[in-house]
């Protein structure tokens, strides 16, 4: 288990009177753990990320409700188990994740390790709030931008059906200013993902134009032959597409579907913190997938 703390500094004044200064360091430090209402933060987070424009089988948004106030925030990529007690333990208010609990619009039955996902919740107070296409597509925060930016690449374009009414794109199409070598594409992934990326060269021998979409993303193969790109960056490999990767000549690569998709919930809180002085926490439980 990772947890990150971000750093904090404090000012000590200097005083004639131990207890005079200890009360000057109460009152700075109070001053800089600021307090939210929790309905105010769902209100800014549902319009931020735009919550109910792209068709998903999330329940995206509030999951569920915790404490009436936050001052600590909590990511993770994943609701289980590990996330929610390690948020407990941090006394996290309010945890952000990309995969929360509730799927397909239907309720499960409250027993095995849904009743003990939910109880640790309740039980501690904490607001479970998911973001999972919403988190995708985002512009700014969204884990395909995020990814793209730090590759060194410009976004140009959305890339992937996402079924909206608008046609808003569930990843996007990068590109950088000097066309790369397989291995020096191969190079720049693996040190923005700081781990095991597979990679299946196929096509081009240089590569300008990508696409991206994190976690699983094997499904929109199609579209990358139809995009006309030299590579596609994704999470999580799957056997029945290597041939028509290969039959294709297509460049892509797999990151992992966890470590592509840590990007947004990271650059979320990111965001939260230097919008509202929230301190936050991710909490970092790496399936190796």
């Amino acid at each position: 288990m990772k947890i990150s703390f971000p750093q904090a500094k404090f000012v000590i004044v200097a005083t004639l009177s131990l207890s005079v200064s200890m009360a000057m360091c109460t009152l700075i430090l109070n001053d800089r753990l600021k307090i939210m209402k929790t309905s105010e933060l769902i209100e800014y987070l549902d319009r931020y990320l735009e919550i109910d424009k792209i068709p998903d089988a999330s329940w995206n948004g509030l999951q569920v409700q915790g404490k009436e106030e936050i001052q600590q925030i909590g990511a993770a990529v994943d609701a289980c188990q590990d996330a929610i007690d390690a948020a407990a333990e941090a006394g996290v208010d309010f945890l952000i994740v990309h995969h929360g609990l509730f799927w397909d619009k239907k309720l499960e039955r409250i027993t095995g390790a849904h009743y003990r996902h939910l109880k640790a919740l309740l039980q501690a107070g904490i607001n479970l709030y998911a973001a999972h296409l919403p988190l995708d597509w985002h512009p700014e925060v969204g884990n395909n931008a995020v990814l793209a930016r730090r590759l060194g690449f410009e976004v140009v374009s959305g890339f992937g059906r996402s079924g909206a009414a608008d046609g808003r794109s569930i990843g996007c199409i990068a590109q950088t200013p000097q066309p790369l070598t397989p291995a020096e594409l191969m190079e720049r992934t693996t040190s923005a993902l700081e781990g095991d990326v597979r990679a299946d060269f196929f096509g081009p021998k240089m590569i300008q134009r990508v696409a991206i979409v994190t976690g699983g993303g094997t499904s929109l193969l199609s579209e990358v032959v139809a995009a006309g790109v030299e590579a596609y960056i994704t999470g999580e490999p799957k056997h029945s597409f290597y041939h028509f990767t290969k039959e294709h000549r297509l460049n892509v690569l797999y990151g992992g579907h966890y470590e592509t998709e840590t990007f947004g919930v990271l650059a979320l809180v990111e965001h939260l913190q230097q919008k509202f002085q929230l301190t936050f926490q991710f909490l970092d439980f790496p399936t190796g997938l």
